[in-house]
């Protein structure tokens, strides 16, 4: 049978999560939702700022029940939070809408659309592809609930498939030998970064219990980091490729194979600059979603990515729109203009700015100044990590920013 929302009808002693060490009924679970539905039916926009996957869940599917549209901001940091604290009227919405918020390439975050029709369809195919090893395994995160990754992998893809989910967003190694003692039979959700650290900072093969699958999303698993699992835990994570706007798109396990595999369902071919072109359920129509990653194909289909074709970067699996970064600094009352740029520092990405400034302020202080403004908006993890300030930024014969002499001012020593 499809997995549908309308048909969430498991019985009310059937475990939904669990909170802490205590296992969350279903009846329960309903009658927070039922407490959550609104006084009025006049439809709105509701915001889902709970930082707890539970009430988070119970927020969605009461919204949803009302047919609003339920709001998931791009992160929880207070700018963010401030800048949806009046939300207007949903306009030519469908029912059932779920809005998400991505870095878009103009500097202001993208408002993605999402109807229950196609995260209905991506949790099917993700049932197809693992429901049978996934069981009846508790869902563990390291992954927050409010990305696109983290949406459908540790909340609605559970709910619709009746496993419990972890009501923990596992922060520290040793939360997740305790989750997993918890848990005893789970499937681990988490990004290449955090899987990285893990086994720097936990013995792998001395865990209480090993999860029956892993998922990474985010970016590519390095080749060491997936052997590393394949050999404690008997098989290398399960990556999935794909972005808010497209949903899913490939997958694979480096046990089994380096190239990617579409997903079920999805089509895939090349734009004339070698961008990669989509097709697929969790689109809003079947006209062909383009891509900024370059692709080359293989004969069986199965295709290698080639990087990025615009200014958006990841940096540790956190997707940065260099241009929105650009503008919010910009705005900062001793900032003239600033560019950002990526760059590697120990093998790592990281990203760099540099500043034409409109003072005379001391570097050590401005730069501690200048973050303190940017965390307003960004996760720490996206700072900059190298400053450089100029008296102004350099621009070539046409009047455009010299990208080369922003990179070699970044490159060079301080």
């Amino acid at each position: 049978m499809a997995l549908s929302f309308r048909s969430l009808s498991f019985p009310d002693d059937r475990a939904v999560a669990i909170d802490g060490g205590r296992r969350v009924a279903w009846g329960e679970f309903r009658s927070a939702i039922a407490a959550r539905q609104p006084a009025s039916s006049t439809r709105r926009r509701v915001l889902l700022d709970s930082t707890s996957p539970l009430e988070f869940a119970a927020d969605l599917l009461a919204a949803l029940a009302n047919d609003h549209v339920a709001v998931i901001p791009p992160n929880f940091q207070p700018q963010t939070l401030a800048a949806f604290a009046e939300l207007t009227a949903p306009l030519d919405v469908p029912p059932q809408t779920i809005e998400l918020y991505t870095s878009g390439s103009s500097g202001e975050p993208k408002c993605v659309h999402k109807t229950l029709r196609q995260l209905e369809a991506e949790c099917n195919v993700l049932e197809r592809c693992w429901g049978g090893l996934a069981a009846a395994a508790t869902v563990i995160a390291t992954t927050p609930h409010h990305h696109i990754y983290g949406l459908l992998f540790r909340v609605l893809w559970p709910l619709l498939a009746g496993r419990p989910f972890d009501n923990t967003t596992i922060a520290e190694p040793t939360a997740l030998a305790e989750r997993l003692r918890v848990a005893e039979t789970a499937t681990l959700v988490s990004s290449p970064a955090q899987l990285s650290r893990l086994h720097q900072l936990l013995d792998l093969a001395a865990l209480p219990h090993k999860p029956l699958l892993t998922f990474s999303s985010g970016g590519p698993l390095g080749a060491d980091t997936a052997a590393l699992y394949q050999q404690a835990w008997g098989a290398a994570p399960i990556e999935v490729y794909g972005s808010t706007e497209s949903g899913g798109i490939a997958w694979r396990r480096r046990d089994q194979g380096l190239h990617w595999a579409p997903l079920p369902q999805v089509q895939l071919a090349n734009d004339t600059d070698g961008a990669l072109l989509v097709r697929s359920p969790f689109l809003p129509d079947e006209a062909p979603l383009r891509m900024e990653d370059a692709v080359e194909f293989n004969a069986d289909g199965t295709f290698v990515l080639r990087g990025r074709l615009d200014r958006i970067v990841k940096i540790e699996e956190k997707r940065l729109s260099l241009p929105e970064m650009e503008a919010w600094l910009s705005e900062h009352p001793e900032v003239g203009a600033a560019a950002v740029a990526p760059l590697t520092l120990s093998c790592r990405t990281v990203v760099g700015a540099v500043v034409a400034r409109n003072s005379d302020a001391d570097r050590n202080p401005m730069v501690a100044t200048l973050r303190e403004h940017l965390r307003q908006r960004f996760d720490n993890v996206l700072l900059p990590r190298r400053w450089r300030f100029v008296d102004a930024l350099p621009f070539n014969e046409r009047g455009k920013l010299a990208q080369a002499e922003i990179a070699r001012l970044l490159e060079a020593a301080p």
